[in-house]
């Protein structure tokens, strides 16, 4: 059994035992009760599918606008136009990821007010340095050969990104984003703090309460979400690399 099998496997139990706990919430509650001890025995009053679906949410529509926004900007500095930009975007993006988190989150609290709008903010700015960093070096990293044999053929510019330069860098890209969305689910656990909902809620109520019970009904499904992530856009990037 190769390793990309082997890690498709290993999600696809993962994902398993994850479904498992999110529906049947209630038997996983009563699972930690018998190990760890609570303030209470009766646990979350909301199922921890409703956590669980607004977590996804976040993850999904940060992840989007991230790749999106970041894409167009990495690829924009790049370009000859936009190449005097390339080291303020670096600086700038470099800079909102060593923000901390909490810090982050809560600068938006005044302008956005509590809720998923300044969690989106948020989650966006930490995912935007791999996501660009990575189109930058890939594109970069591209043999000044092949660019130059590309014009030779009469390639236009729009041409030499779409058929030799993005093909030739999607490994590095692929890599930045895999890395994003990984963070953005662990990210997205601190949006609790701000009202935006998510698993957060349970680690959050869980520290405030010193209740380990509903730590970890929060924290374990967000680990079980990164890895399967995780090994399934690994899974994807070698696939796509190995069609190419």
């Amino acid at each position: 059994m190769n390793s990309n099998r082997k890690g498709l496997i290993i999600a696809s139990i993962l994902a398993l035992i994850l479904a498992i706990l999110v529906v049947y919430s209630k038997g996983f509650e009563s699972i930690l009760y018998k190990y760890f001890s609570a303030k209470s025995a009766q646990g979350s009053r909301t199922l921890l599918v409703v956590y669980f679906m607004e977590h996804i949410w976040m993850v999904l529509l940060s992840s989007f606008i991230a790749v999106t926004l970041g894409g167009i900007l990495g690829i924009f500095v790049t370009t000859n136009y936009g190449h005097e930009f390339k080291d303020i975007l670096l600086k700038a993006v470099s800079l909102g990821q060593s923000f901390p988190s909490p810090a982050l989150l809560a600068l938006t609290v005044p302008i956005l007010g509590y809720g998923i709008k300044g969690a989106l903010i948020a989650l966006v700015v930490y995912a935007l340095m791999p996501i660009i960093y990575n189109i930058i070096i890939g594109i970069e990293e591209v043999p000044k050969d092949i660019i130059d044999a590309a014009k030779g053929m009469g390639m236009s510019e729009t041409e030499i990104y779409t058929k030799v330069k993005i093909p030739l860098a999607l490994n590095v890209i692929l890599g930045g984003i895999r890395t994003a969305l990984v963070i953005n689910i662990s990210a997205a656990t601190l949006a609790a703090a701000v009202g935006a909902g998510g698993l957060g809620v349970l680690v959050v109520n869980g520290v405030r309460t010193f209740d380990m019970v509903l730590i970890l009904e929060g924290a374990i499904p967000v680990t079980l979400l990164a890895i399967i992530v995780e090994l399934l856009l690994k899974e994807l990037q070698q696939q796509l690399m190995w069609n190419q």
